[in-house]
């Protein structure tokens, strides 16, 4: 850290208007981090030394700014912290996330997420929730074209959808860590100056909906990454993207992401309002399977916020899936074992573990085995149901199965899972299968840090 001699009153001024303590202060930002994937361990002297003038290194302004933002119900501006360092390389450069292209705001961001430079992402953010409403339409923020060295036409759209194809299986297979950097490049270096290309606009239309997908896809690899601030910007990229193409569908599927990343990190009434405007954007254009896919998340939203209508959704749900030949595809995808994952989610939000523990136990068996990630996430949450519910040898067993799966797959959710096995398992040490599960589960930790980072 730098530290001017200059105290900080604008940060003084905020604190005082939320009615923090410099300490509550930093447990907020330390909150954030964990939320944004970046731990952090800042304390009231830590806040002293800010307001004493001293600037922290990216993302923690924007953190501090996310931090006050919620707090106080209004847009708190990075700048108005008085942490900004324009003389550090990063502080203030470029243009804020929303503004510029849809493809100006994907070069963006593929810059930011690079290894080097990731701090620069910034915080997850409420107030960038604020979708644009009306239908899509193929004109909006069209960039100008430049010289290209190819011309781009149907073959590249073709060969974009091919990957897609190989990204998805992957991410599906081996867990994120395995293909967000593959995918990042492929983004930063091939697919970008495509869209940037001069070309038809049948063609630009193709390629702009494949784009939003690729991104959709590099959203969502972020997110199992726990790397939530930089999925957020690709899911609203996502949008704009889809957007830019006149594609209801793919601003429904990634409206739909945002909504599921606002639910997991306990954004109960965003998530809701995500889900509901994902299905009304694009339930009625989507092929069955992807109306159950937008529906279903819908009823885990508003279940829990205790919001009836959940019931009337999820059945819903049941029947476009009923309708569905088929429901597998590169994004989107939705098959019984997923509609009882989501049956599971909402049992459990209402306090009922042994239905939740029936609905896991049947989207285990309906859920191809090649699809590792979900079935080992699934197999955690129904062990931890288990447990809940008073049965220590049955989630046990269904514990060990996790860990067989687990050294297979590269995702830091179900890194996250392997840690709350241990917290939830620890204080049954005493019981000789829970013994043996934790010293199975401290193995597994040993032999994956011996392996190295997950990318």
């Amino acid at each position: 850290m730098r530290s001017p001699r200059t105290p900080n009153q604008a940060l003084r001024h905020l604190l005082a208007e939320a009615g923090w303590s410099g300490a509550q202060l930093a447990r907020r930002v330390n909150a954030l981090g964990a939320e944004r994937g970046t731990p952090l361990h800042y304390d009231r002297s830590t806040v002293a030394h800010w307001l004493a003038g001293s600037r922290p290194r990216p993302p923690v302004p924007a953190l501090v700014a996310e931090a006050l933002t919620r707090r106080l119900g209004r847009p708190v501006p990075l700048q108005d912290t008085g942490l900004l360092d324009t003389r550090q390389p990063g502080h203030g450069a470029g243009a804020p996330p929303g503004e510029g292209s849809a493809v100006e705001r994907l070069d963006r961001i593929m810059r930011d997420t690079d290894r080097r430079s990731l701090a620069l992402v910034g915080a997850y953010s409420l107030a960038a929730l604020t979708i644009p409403t009306g239908p899509p339409t193929a004109e909006e923020g069209r960039p100008a074209a430049i010289a290209a060295p190819v011309s781009v036409g149907p073959a590249h759209v073709s060969s974009a959808r091919e990957l897609l194809t190989v990204f998805s299986r992957s991410d599906i297979v081996f867990g994120a860590g395995s293909v967000r950097e593959p995918l990042r490049q492929y983004l930063s270096t091939t697919l970008l100056p495509w869209l940037r290309s001069d070309m038809k606009p049948a063609v630009r239309r193709d390629l702009f909906t494949v784009a939003a997908q690729l991104t959709y896809l590099c959203a969502f690899a972020h997110f199992d990454m726990n790397r939530h601030a930089a999925a957020q910007r690709l899911y609203l990229t996502s949008v704009d993207l889809a957007r830019e193409a006149g594609d209801a569908i793919g601003c429904a599927l990634a409206l739909r992401g945002l909504s599921l990343q606002a639910h997991e990190l306990g954004h109960r009434t965003e998530a809701d309002q995500l889900a509901e405007h994902a299905v009304q954007t694009g339930a009625r254009h989507a092929p069955p399977h992807q109306q159950a896919f937008l529906l279903g998340q819908l009823a885990v939203a508003q279940a829990a916020r205790g919001d009836r209508r959940h019931t009337r959704h999820l059945l819903a749900a049941e029947r476009r899936l009923e309708q569905s030949s088929d429901g597998a595809s590169a994004v989107g995808a939705f098959h019984a074992g997923s509609l009882a994952l989501q049956r599971a989610a909402v049992a459990k939000s209402q306090g009922e573990h042994r239905r939740a523990a029936r609905e896991l136990s049947l989207s285990l068996r309906h859920r191809p085995v090649d699809e590792r990630r979900s079935r080992a996430l699934g197999l955690a949450e129904l062990a931890e149901t288990q447990l809940a519910a008073g049965h220590l040898e049955q989630a046990c067993r269904t514990w060990h199965d996790f860990l067989d799966i687990l050294p297979t797959i590269r995702s830091a959710r179900t890194d996250d899972r392997l840690r709350a096995l241990t917290s939830a398992i620890r204080p049954n040490a005493t019981n000789p299968s829970a013994a043996a599960l934790l010293g199975r589960a401290r193995h597994t930790r040993l032999q994956s840090r011996r392996t190295g980072p997950l990318e």
